[in-house]
C-alpha cells in the first residue's frame, strides 16, 4: 500500500524538472523564407501551390522572365521549389500571416494551383482585400468550382478538363488529314 501511495508522487516529483526545461527552451525560431525574398521585390507572380500543376506552371513562367514566390505547405513541395531556387514560403496560404509573407500587395499576378476549391476560393477573398488589382488565376475541377472562385473574386478559372480537350482538338486539327486546301472552305467570289 505504501508503495502505491508513494509512486505516484515519486514520479509526478521527478517529471517536474523535465516539465520545466520546455518552458524555459527558447522558442524554436520561425521558418523563414528560403531562399530570400529579393528586398523591393515587386511585380513578381505569386505561386500556391507546388505540386504537378504548380511546379510546371512555374517552370513555364520561370522561363518567361517572370519573379515567382512560392507558397505550399508540404514541406517536400518547399524544398524542391527551393531547390529549384525559388523563394518558398512553407504555411497555408489560407492563414493571412503566410499570405502577406509573399508580398502579395506588391505582386501583379496570383495563380492557385491547389486542387480544394473551397480553401482556394478563401485565399482569393483574402487577396482581393490585400490587394484588389492583383490578377488571380485559379485552377478548378468542374463548373461549380468555377463559380465558386469567380464569386470569390478570381479573374479566371480553368477547368483542367476542358483545357486538355482543348489541347487535344488542336492537335487533332494540325494532324495532315485536316491540312490542306480541300479541307479549307471554299473562298467567297469577290
Amino acid at each position: 500500500l505504501l508503495s502505491i501511495i508513494v509512486n505516484p508522487l515519486l514520479f509526478a516529483w521527478l517529471d517536474r524538472p523535465e516539465a520545466r526545461e520546455p518552458a524555459n527552451r527558447a522558442p524554436e525560431p520561425e521558418e523563414h523564407i528560403s531562399p530570400p525574398i529579393r528586398p523591393g521585390l515587386s511585380n513578381h507572380v505569386i505561386e500556391i501551390g507546388y505540386g504537378r500543376v504548380g511546379s510546371e506552371l512555374t517552370r513555364l513562367l520561370t522561363e518567361g522572365g517572370d519573379e515567382i514566390v512560392v507558397i505550399d505547405d508540404e514541406e517536400d513541395l518547399v524544398n524542391k521549389a527551393r531547390a529549384a531556387g525559388l523563394p518558398a514560403i512553407r504555411g497555408n496560404a489560407a492563414n493571412e500571416r503566410v499570405l502577406r509573407e509573399a508580398a502579395p500587395e506588391r505582386a501583379t499576378m496570383v495563380m492557385v494551383a491547389i486542387p480544394n476549391a473551397l480553401e482556394a476560393g478563401e485565399i482569393i477573398a483574402k487577396l482581393r482585400e490585400i490587394n484588389p488589382a492583383l490578377t488571380i488565376v485559379a485552377r478548378a475541377h468542374s463548373d461549380i468550382e468555377v463559380k465558386h472562385l469567380l464569386e470569390h473574386g478570381a479573374d479566371a478559372a480553368v477547368l483542367a478538363e476542358r483545357e486538355l480537350a482543348h489541347s487535344l482538338a488542336e492537335m487533332v486539327m494540325a494532324t495532315p488529314q485536316y491540312r490542306g486546301e480541300r479541307h479549307l472552305p471554299p473562298v467567297a467570289p469577290a
